[in-house]
């Protein structure tokens, strides 16, 4: 019987690994992809997890990451904005962090298997598509919406989604002739899309777009050229960048919401646990803290110190102090930004008055949760 078992191999499920099985825990975990591979993700980190991806082992500056600094963001028929970032981030791409944590939890002594799908998950009992597992403690590390949220009914999963919760994402890499420093936040009808620099010279493009937008037999390219397009920066950098992968990686059936945090089978950490709207930034950085959060309750869990049920307790605690107030105000944002008269007032106020931007951009980055 291993000591934990993980479902999921993205930040969370993968910090999980490198954390505990440092400590000497036995560790297994499950990606159903093969590493590495892309993901639908803004791939912006603020400078709050930086430090925690250093004591991980992840050595930024040698895999290319991109220090980003500044901000710009344009309304639907471009009016656009520009604001320092008042602490910062890093851009880096999910094939290339995602692969380095991977390698990292196995020299730490983990037990990864990539390609491999859990199928069902009941008690300390795992069965997948390697064969059958043991584990004291489950984490279910998965994402966004699985097939095991299916399987346990979780709540979201019980209704379906109204039109205006329904969202898609969509990501490509691309050259730009952009400033490397800059992240750009543009906005089109329900919808918004990212760009900043990730490595090798290369730039994330990330878009999310309410589903409705994307009318019967309509394609992701028809999408952007009579949606995105509107917005005049956009049709700009949709015509001339070139991208590096012919099709985008596309997911659907997004949901933003704080779910629950366990159940008697599962501890859920990253996604699984609360998706959050992607404007501010926090996706990336909530996954890695949510598993430093947790990596902590379940030491002391294995150590003998608490039971399984004080664990979920306090990690559930843990993550409403540092996590509630985020969920509140992107929820506003969000709100906000499919708005165009507010965000157009918003802009030229902005401009008028700078530091409301970054008093605004503020609200979404909070200082290094880990000091080593």
């Amino acid at each position: 019987m291993h000591d934990v078992a993980i479902i999921g191999g993205g930040l969370a499920g993968l910090a999980l690994s490198v954390e505990l099985s440092s400590k000497g825990y036995d560790v297994v975990l499950f990606e159903k992809n093969t590493y590495p591979f892309h993901k639908v993700c803004g791939e912006y980190i603020p400078n709050e997890s930086v430090a925690y991806l250093n004591h991980l082992g992840a050595n930024l500056n040698a895999l290319g990451a991109a220090n980003i600094n500044q901000f710009a963001l344009s309304t639907l028929h471009g009016n656009k904005m520009s604001s320092t970032l008042p602490l910062g981030g890093i851009g880096i791409s999910r094939y290339t962090l995602d692969n380095e944590l991977a390698n990292i939890s196995k020299t730490r002594g983990a037990k990864i298997f990539d390609n491999t799908t859990v199928l069902s998950t009941e008690k300390s009992k795992l069965a997948t598509t390697a064969g059958d597992f043991e584990a004291r403690i489950i984490i279910g590390a998965h994402g966004k919406r699985s097939t095991i949220d299916k399987k346990l009914n979780r709540p979201f999963i019980q209704k379906p989604l109204s039109s205006k919760d329904n969202f898609i994402g969509v990501k490509y890499h691309v050259h730009a002739d952009l400033p490397r420093n800059l992240i750009e936040l543009h906005i089109f009808k329900n919808g918004y899309c990212g760009i900043s620099a990730i490595e090798d010279n290369k730039y994330c493009m990330c878009y999310l777009s309410k589903a409705s937008n994307l009318e019967s037999n309509m394609t992701i390219d028809e999408l952007e050229a009579s949606v995105l397009s509107q917005n005049p920066i956009l049709k700009d950098y949709l015509t001339r960048f070139e991208k590096v992968y012919d099709h985008p990686k596309v997911i659907s059936q997004i949901y933003f919401q704080n779910k629950e945090k366990g159940n008697d089978t599962l501890i859920y950490a990253g996604d699984a646990a609360g998706l959050i709207a992607p404007l501010s930034g926090n996706g990336m950085s909530m996954a890695l803290h949510s598993a430093h959060l947790l990596q902590n309750e379940i030491s002391q869990f294995l150590d003998g110190q608490q039971n399984e049920n004080t664990t979920l307790i306090n990690y559930s605690n843990l993550w409403k102090k540092a996590f509630n107030q985020r969920f509140r105000f992107s929820k506003v944002m969000q709100m906000a930004f499919f708005n165009p008269n507010f965000m157009n007032g918003l802009v030229k106020s902005a401009n008028i008055f700078p530091p409301l931007a970054s008093t605004i951009i503020k609200q979404t980055h909070e200082k290094a949760f880990f000091k080593g």
